[in-house]
């Protein structure tokens, strides 16, 4: 059992550098259509104790629009928070849970953490963060709880 978790948190790992490489060569490239005023670049990292992490880089000139945080689940059981600069600005307890973060966003850097415990341990749980002219995105399962960083980090 122990060697399928891992082989699992391989895979998950391989698919989040890929799917962030591939992002950033997209946004080098020019290929999303971004404005001269903002930035974008994502970075994922993880490790074996089911601690996730991400980075996003954006721009202020986009702050008066919607940066929704999502986090969704099939697990019959999700509770948690949602901490934005160490204030808790949500509590988890549903399987679907949205919040726009761009009321908690400005120039500067900023952490955003999600701590929550989901059941069954087996369940897909995924994060997402959509603002102009970014996405991130991490699916987890395996082990019930979600250790997620994503570090913001907003240019003038």
């Amino acid at each position: 059992m122990k060697k399928i978790f891992l082989i699992v948190c391989g895979a998950i790992t391989l698919i989040s550098i890929s799917s962030a490489f591939a992002n950033n060569l997209v946004n080098y490239n020019g290929l999303n259509n971004m404005n001269s005023n903002s930035s974008s670049s994502t970075t994922f990292t993880s490790n074996s104790s089911g601690y996730q992490r991400g980075k996003v880089g954006l721009s202020a000139a986009n702050l008066s629009k919607p940066h929704i945080l999502k986090i969704e689940t099939s697990a019959n059981q999700l509770n948690g928070k949602i901490i934005v600069n160490g204030k808790v600005v949500k509590n988890l307890n549903s399987k679907n849970t949205e919040i726009d973060l761009s009321r908690y966003l400005s120039v500067g850097n900023h952490k955003v953490e999600i701590s929550a415990n989901y059941a069954p341990q087996s369940s897909p749980i995924k994060v997402e963060f959509n603002a102009p002219n970014n996405n991130v995105t991490q699916q987890t399962s395996g082990n019930g709880t979600l250790n997620y960083q994503l570090d913001v980090s907003v240019n003038q």
